[in-house]
């Protein structure tokens, strides 16, 4: 099991992005929440600053100066050519997010800039940064998601626990970034060089898709012009992938996208993650279920706090193309005839062979 573990490990390692050898470094400028009370850690809250041009620099320095006066404060502010500086400890409460503080584990701000090649590698950065941290307190990368946990906007938290902020979204779509493509690069990560940022200030990047194409898609919208806050998690539905069947121009979510002669609903360019026809895995290997009161698998992501998809009993296979590793676990994925994504843990992370529930891994 320890050599598979291993393999496991370097397969997730390997289908991650490459992080180019100028990785971001985080700079320490201080600890305003030393000693402070710790945090239950559920949520990595996204932000923005909202003061264009300002400067990274002076960003963190207004805080160590006058979060007292000004009550607020981060735990980090990403910025000045995707320079990452903290002023504040993780897993203690900062002054960011209101009824959310207590819950989350880090808070971080975006620092607004009108320079495209610095707003690149700043949302790299902040993109890696959200990934890294949601890694450190084993949660998800999903965004916005109905659920207790993972890595959440301001808007979320004004939606669901009160306020009346809605960053980043504002900032970000100034620079041609949908929600659906902020979900999507936390998903993946991206290079720290910016390299693989489409950027296009103030106007919709050029429609990409065709109509007659099958895609899988990470989130969708009930109507073709229903805002961002109206998304639906994708893996919440019975299906993630679906053919175009109409392109409305000008609408905002302008794809139409059925399954077996279902609307499934409509979609924009960042709500689709690929091309589902050139890149659908194959099932290569089969696990057989071994142990006598079944197990639980999970829908749309490796992860014990996804929803579950069902109990299957022993004896059971299951068709895997994928391994991870994740809250503890080893889990392996695949999907089922609809498309949908689905992974079975197999036993605990440990090394130990014997602690394998089945035969096949």
């Amino acid at each position: 099991m320890k050599k598979k573990i291993l393999v496991g490990a370097l397969i997730a390692l390997f289908f991650m992005p490459a992080i180019n050898v100028d990785a971001y470094q985080v700079e320490t400028r201080g600890n305003i929440n030393a000693g402070w009370p710790s945090t239950v850690n559920r949520y990595i809250i996204a932000h923005d600053t909202a003061n264009m041009d300002a400067g990274v620099e002076n960003e963190a320095n207004n805080m160590l100066n006058n979060w007292q006066r000004q009550e607020a404060f981060t735990q980090y502010v990403v910025g000045g050519g995707g320079r990452v500086i903290q002023v504040a400890e993780n897993g203690r409460i900062a002054w960011g997010a209101g009824d959310a503080n207590p819950y989350a584990y880090a808070q971080v701000e975006l620092a607004n800039t009108s320079d495209k090649a610095m707003f690149k590698k700043d949302y790299a950065a902040y993109v890696n940064l959200l990934r890294d941290l949601a890694r450190q307190i084993n949660v998800t990368f999903d965004l916005d998601d109905p659920t207790g946990y993972g890595i959440k906007t301001h808007l979320w938290v004004t939606n669901n626990l009160g306020g009346n902020h809605t960053d980043p979204y504002g900032y970000l779509a100034s620079w041609g970034i949908s929600k659906a493509q902020f979900a999507q690069d936390l998903q993946t990560g991206l290079p720290e060089d910016g390299s693989e940022v489409i950027v296009n200030p103030g106007k919709p990047n050029k429609p990409k898709y065709k109509v007659g194409q099958h895609v899988r898609f990470t989130t969708i919208y009930k109507n073709p012009d229903a805002p961002i806050e109206q998304h639906i998690n994708a893996n919440t539905l019975w299906t993630q992938v679906g053919t175009i069947t109409q392109k409305l121009n000008g609408r905002k979510n302008l794809y139409r996208i059925e399954n077996s002669g279902k609307l499934l609903g409509y979609a924009n360019d960042g709500d689709i993650a690929e091309l589902w026809e050139n890149s659908k895995p194959t099932p290569a290997k089969t696990f057989t279920i071994g142990v006598s009161e079944g197990i639980v698998l999970r829908n749309g992501a490796p992860s014990l706090l996804a929803p579950v998809y069902g109990v299957w009993p022993k004896g059971s296979t299951f068709k895997y193309d994928s391994v991870r590793v994740a809250d503890g676990y080893v889990f392996l994925g695949g999907s089922d005839v609809n498309g949908t994504r689905i992974y079975i843990p197999v036993g605990p992370n440990d090394g130990n062979p014997s602690n394998t529930w089945g035969t096949g891994y």
